[in-house]
């Protein structure tokens, strides 16, 4: 891994960390979302409140993953000198651009069915972002909750559940062959792993991928991951193609949706009274591309 920049001076008064304990401390885990739907974990954003009214933010980025990436999933986290490489950077004081641009700000006219949409009854920026799965239309990166410890967990659990999986926590894994026999399962199955941040160690191969090798095996994962999936595409495509011509592919079965409760759940999402997932989820439609074209056919976007 590249070096850490642990020396930095602060410019000015927005980039010295406050003393003292905060009185409150809400934290996320900042994740880029890749071509196939895989995220990585880039680093940790916290939210910190004192006493006397001052306030903090503190980005952590997880370098052993940054660096196992590439431009094409990761761009950097907005507002941000990535090119420092400093073991976190501090906001004092003021709102970060990475939340400015992807939360809504005091003077918006629809503020509060925004806050009421994920729940919320008082203003709060950061955490209603926390609450939401959008993106920014500049980048890929969501905010997910982060939780408070690193944690261990089997092989079967890990696997079972990727996205309870957090950086620093550990995955004990009997052999390799555990993950899967198949080549193309085993590499989704350990790039999500090692794009989680964890700590992976393998019991028979005495080997344990940390943050001193992360990046190198990111880097030969995601190469193998990308070329299956395009593999597989490929075919895929041949296959249709083979069907149309035999008049055998009638293509795939179109999506039961109530005109009705289309026609109310559009009102309320481009009013911004629901999120993009909450009025997918109200039309029983599991993909964007689906949700958006159903949209367009309903004649009013």
């Amino acid at each position: 891994m590249k070096p850490i920049n642990y020396d930095y001076e602060p410019l000015n008064e927005y980039t010295i960390p406050l003393p003292g304990e905060p009185d409150y401390t809400n934290a996320g885990v900042i994740k880029a979302v890749g071509k196939y739907g895989e995220k990585y974990s880039v680093g940790k954003i916290e939210y910190q409140t004192f006493f006397n009214e001052e306030y903090q933010y503190i980005i952590t980025p997880y370098w052993d993953v940054i660096d196992g990436l590439d431009s094409s999933v990761f761009q950097g986290i907005p507002g941000i000198t990535m090119e420092l490489r400093l073991e976190k950077y501090y906001r004092v004081n003021m709102q970060p651009v990475f939340i400015t641009e992807r939360s809504p700000s005091r003077n918006r006219e629809d503020l509060w069915e925004l806050m009421e949409s994920v729940g919320l009854d008082y203003y709060d920026r950061f955490e209603w972002l926390i609450r939401t799965s959008l993106t920014c239309g500049n980048d890929n990166l969501i905010v997910e909750r982060y939780r408070d410890s690193p944690d261990t967990f089997t092989y079967r659990e890990a696997l079972a559940n990727p996205d309870c999986l957090q950086y620093g926590d550990r995955v004990v894994v009997p052999s390799q062959s555990s993950i899967s026999r198949n080549p193309s399962v085993y590499t989704e199955k350990l790039l999500q792993l090692l794009g989680a941040g964890v700590v992976v160690t393998f019991e028979k191969e005495n080997m344990q991928i940390d943050r001193e090798n992360r990046d190198s095996i990111m880097m030969i994962l995601r190469q193998q991951y990308y070329a299956g999936r395009i593999l597989r595409g490929n075919r895929q495509k041949e296959g249709i193609d083979r069907a149309k011509k035999r008049g055998q592919y009638r293509g795939r079965k179109r999506i039961p949706v109530d005109a009705g409760k289309l026609e109310s759940v559009r009102e309320l999402f481009h009013n911004k009274k629901i999120t993009e997932k909450q009025a997918m989820e109200r039309l029983g439609i599991a993909s964007r591309s689906t949700f958006y074209r159903r949209l367009r056919e309903s004649g009013k976007d």
